[in-house]
């Protein structure tokens, strides 16, 4: 039960029984005239002491009332912030991220790179010094690399020309062109269209296939080291 209806039964409770109290008054002077005599201090006291204590007893009632839900929610409140004073702070745990997630950009350098080391030892190939070869020797080094790369990027990328059409052969550049697609090149005047000469018909990927990252640090290594034990 809230405090107002407490508040509300006890006040006409306490003005029933003062009532009564101040109609037993007004029997006894009723009957005992004497004290109404104005030099008697008995014959006020009957008559106005049970409303004045009633008025009294009302106003100390209505002050504790509202002063109860204040002191309780002041009491809350320092709890509660007593309570958050002893109790350590709580730093919310970040999730944990892959090494995937948080070098992208390396780990497909490093898939790619090592992807074409191990099918085709490019990385071999480009660091060799190949001066002292004669070009027999190159042709057949480089046919071997040329094999395994190509394999492995059409598996990996599903590599595609940019512009479908041979090589030197004549093409014409709309006036909405991606320039990301298609850098002009020789003598540009005007604006598009243009007609020119296809020099490299470019590479696009149509698929990323690259291996799933299974390290959980950052790595710099793109071939590990083979050493055969015998």
């Amino acid at each position: 039960m809230d405090q107002k209806n407490i508040k509300g039964r006890v006040l006409w409770a306490s003005f029933f029984f003062f009532a009564c109290v101040n109609a037993a008054t007004g029997a006894i002077l009723y009957f005992h005239q004497e004290f109404l005599n104005v030099n008697s201090w008995e014959g006020w006291v009957l008559g106005a002491g049970p409303m004045g204590v009633w008025i009294i007893f009302a106003l100390t009632l209505q002050a504790l009332v509202k002063e109860g839900p204040a002191k309780e929610e002041e009491e809350e409140t320092v709890d509660k912030e007593a309570e958050a004073e002893k109790a350590p702070e709580e730093v919310p745990l970040p999730e944990e991220e892959s090494a995937e997630e948080l070098y992208p950009k390396e780990i497909a350098v490093v898939q790619l790179l090592g992807l074409l080391q191990r099918e085709g030892r490019l990385l071999d190939f480009l660091q060799e010094d190949i001066e002292p070869y004669d070009d027999a020797q190159i042709g057949a080094a480089v046919r071997q690399v040329h094999r395994g790369c190509r394999a492995a990027l059409n598996d990996a990328l599903g590599l595609k020309p940019v512009l479908d059409a041979p090589e030197g052969s004549q093409v014409e550049i709309e006036e909405d062109f991606d320039p990301t697609k298609i850098r002009l090149i020789g003598n540009i005047h005007g604006s598009p269209p243009y007609k020119g000469v296809i020099r490299h018909s470019g590479w696009r990927f149509t698929k990323i296939n690259l291996p799933k990252w299974t390290g959980k640090d950052r790595t710099d290594i793109l071939a590990p080291a083979e050493v055969e034990i015998s």
